[in-house]
Formats: C-alpha cells, structure tokens, sequence
C-alpha cells in the first residue's frame, strides 16, 4: 500500500489567513492562535535553538482548500495558540514558492497540507499529511514535544504484549505521521509491520467494538485498495452494523461502504469481467442501506450504477463508443444538477484509455466538452494537468494542431505548480514535450 497517499481526501472552505507577525511584544492575553514567525525556515530553525524549543512548519500551497480551513479555523484558536506558541516556534511555508522548493522536497511535502514537527537540527520528528482538527494537531504537538508517548515507545510496548489492543490502536494512529518521516527500506519496512499490525487488530477485536472514531480514523488510513479481499471483509463488517455505525459516526460509513463497491464493480467493468453485475446488485440488496443513507436527490443509486457500469462494460469489452456516449449522456440527463465536474473528466478518461485510437471526430469533441466541464470544478493540480492535455490530444486527432499546441502548452505551465513533486513533473513535462515535438512533425 502507498503510504505516501494515506489521508488525502477531505475537507472545504474559505481563504487563507494572512500570515501573523512577529508580535513578541504583545502580551500573552492578546494572542488568540499561533503566532507565526516573519522570516526564512533558516531564521526560524535558528529561532528554535536559540529558545530551545523545535519548530512546527505549516507547508501550504495557495491554491490548497485544505489549507485555507486549517489556517481560519484550527490555528486562529486560543488552545492551540497556547500550546504552540509556548512549545514552538511555528513558520508557514508556501512550498510551491522557487525559494521553498528544496525545503519541501527535504521533508517529502508530497501533498497539501503538510504539517511537520522538526528539531533544532532540522531533523524531521514527525510529518502529517492532510488537514488536521484541533484535536490531532494538538495530539501530534504534544508528541513532539515529549509530553505524550512516542511511536517508538508504543511500539516497544506492543512489542512487550502484543495482545494489548489498546496499545495496537494508539499504535495505529500514530502511524500515519510516523511512516511519513521514514525514508527508502525503512519505510518499506515499517509499511510491512504496520499493515499486519492493522490486519491482526481489525481481526482480532470484537466488531462492534469498533465502532468507534479512532477506529474509524484507522481504517481509513490505513485500509488500501492493493488487497481487495481484505477491504471487502471491512466493508462487509461495517455494513452489517450500519445502523450503529451512523449513529456514531453519521453518513461517513455509509460513503465508505459506498464508495467501495462502486469501486469494485468499476474496476472489474474496465477489466470485462462480468463480475461487476454482482457489485451493482449490491446497490439494490446487500449494501440498499447504506446507499439510502448518502442519497441525492433525484438520483436513482441503482439506476445510476448499472447505467454507467453497463456502458463502461460494453466500452472496454466491445469498444462501442457509440453505445458508451449515449449511455453517458441519457445518465447525465437523468442527475441533472446532482452530476459533479469529476462525473464528466471520468466519463471522458474512460473514453480515452478504452479506445483513443478508434474515435472518431464526434467523438472527440464530445470529449473535448466533458473535459471542459470537469476543468470548471478541479483545483488539483495533477488531474488539470491531465484534462488539459486530454484536450490537446482530442484536437491534434481533429488536426486542429494550433489548439492541440496551445492546450498543450497552457498543460505545461500548469505542471510548474508540482515544482514539490520532482519526478512526476519531469515525467509530465517530459510527456507534454513529446507531444509538442510529435505536433511539429504532423505540421511538416
């Protein structure tokens, strides 16, 4: 499992808090969040031995949702405040910024937001991806600065008595901040023990006792899509106790289940495999519930999915583009409002990677105008990226080679945004280049 995308899902909302300065002669009664240090992560670090206290980094980007909700309403409060402006001297970091790209990639900023507790020697004691609440960052704070008990302790302890479930769980809800700090084998190590850690815990412990929100947290996290056995017996369990399970938590379980079996029955759809008529029955009989629970308005759960996993059947096994477009279109009239941005860049992607060579001009510009759609609705930068290139190869098939270069192009400045993300960038631009060089030869 790729640890490296634990967490990223989550979260909304407004505009990123101005950097505090450096107010240190106002007094303690005047401050309400964190104060945040005017000056480079060199100064800061300085700062921090000077004080002996570590550092807290906030690695954000400005274009990053996640991060504005932080910055306005978990580090503007007076507990967190207080904690941190006594333990730490805290520096928020645009990591996409030409000066703070080194600095990023020494602390694996991989993902927006980070957060990273690092000593005075710049040495990195943790490393948490993904929006923290008030809570798991006053939790990951009190770790680092010795005031709550460590991974390596825990793991020592679990080590001692490896039965001890609630060991195992502190355990498993450090380990997310402690596999991102890990480098190379060692990370590949640590991957190893942690899952099966994880796999003996959710095997051992009663079922109904994990409902829970830290158990939760802990399937979340660490629960991948590499083993689809494995997840499908989660899922399962926590289907059969869905009603405990939202009266703890609320819909988020029944997303979880959800969001699964739409998986399955879309992997084995794209694979021919006929299989993925047994996943969309389970919208209507075994998993019923849960899909009542997260329901839109207007949007039939069962009609939606043996629609779209018909058409997506049909494309891959038959490359009937014809049938899959018609598909797509009476599906889309028929959520209206309901359809999301996201709905219309994989209905288009599917086109793409079922049967690119085979589409005709029509085609195309169908692709062209849900790709359009989906680039009116998506921040991130990898899938723009990927949309707007999409674009560009729908109009060099047109022959249409000056928009096919200006999409690619406008694709190209857009990957300078991933300036943290050194290989898949080079790989991207690498990529885009390729295909400015193929449009030359075309023009010829």
């Amino acid at each position: 499992m790729n640890m490296k995308k634990i967490f990223l899902m989550l979260f909304a909302l407004l505009s990123l808090v101005a950097k505090a300065q450096n107010t240190s002669d106002k007094s303690s009664a005047d401050v309400k969040g964190i104060i945040f240090f005017n000056g480079t992560f060199a100064e800061a670090l300085a700062e921090a031995k000077k004080t002996n206290k570590a550092l807290f980094v906030d690695f954000y980007a400005v274009w990053c949702v996640p991060c504005k909700h932080m910055a306005k309403n978990v580090f503007t409060l007076k507990e967190v405040g207080d904690y941190m402006n006594k333990h730490f001297i805290s520096l928020q970091i645009d990591a996409e910024k030409p000066e703070n790209v080194e600095i990023a990639k020494q602390y694996k900023v991989e993902a927006y937001p980070t957060v990273a507790f690092i000593d005075a020697d710049g040495k990195p004691l943790s490393v948490n991806v993904g929006a923290l609440g008030k809570e798991e960052l006053l939790e990951a704070a009190q770790i680092a600065a010795g005031e709550s008990v460590s991974f390596d302790d825990l793991y020592k302890k679990y080590k001692a008595n490896p039965q001890d479930l609630a060991v195992q769980q502190e355990l498993l809800l450090k380990a997310p901040s402690f596999l991102q700090a890990q480098d190379g084998i060692e990370a590949d190590k640590w991957v190893t023990r942690i899952q099966k850690i994880y796999q003996n815990y959710v095997a051992t412990k009663n079922p109904k006792e994990l409902i829970n929100a830290n158990d939760y947290r802990i399937i979340l996290t660490l629960e991948g899509d590499d083993n689809k056995e494995h997840k499908l017996g989660i899922v399962n369990m926590i289907n059969s106790n869905i009603d405990e399970w939202t009266k703890a938590l609320g819909k988020a379980p029944a997303f979880y289940i959800v969001e699964a079996n739409d998986a399955f029955a879309e992997d084995y759809a794209k694979e021919a495999n006929v299989k993925y008529k047994d996943y969309v029955d389970n919208v209507k009989n075994l998993y019923a519930k849960a899909y009542s629970i997260i329901a839109q308005p207007g949007v039939n759960s069962y009609e939606h999915a043996q629609l779209y996993n018909d058409a997506l059947y049909n494309l891959y096994k038959n490359k009937d583009v014809k049938g899959y477009i018609k598909a797509m279109q009476q599906l889309f009239e028929k959520m209206g409002t309901a359809a999301q941005p996201s709905d219309f860049g994989k209905a288009a992607q599917n086109l793409y990677n079922a049967a690119a060579k085979s589409l005709k001009n029509e085609d195309h510009q169908q692709a062209i105008q849900w790709v359009t759609k989906a680039l009116q609705g998506d921040d991130a930068v990898m899938d723009r990226v990927n949309y707007i290139v999409m674009i560009g190869d729908s109009y060099r098939a047109l022959k249409d080679y000056n928009k096919a270069r200006e999409y690619y192009n406008q694709g190209f400045a857009e990957s300078l945004r991933m300036e943290n993300m050194e290989m898949p960038q080079a790989m991207v631009q690498g990529a885009i280049k390729q295909k400015l060089a193929t449009l030359e030869l075309l023009e010829k």
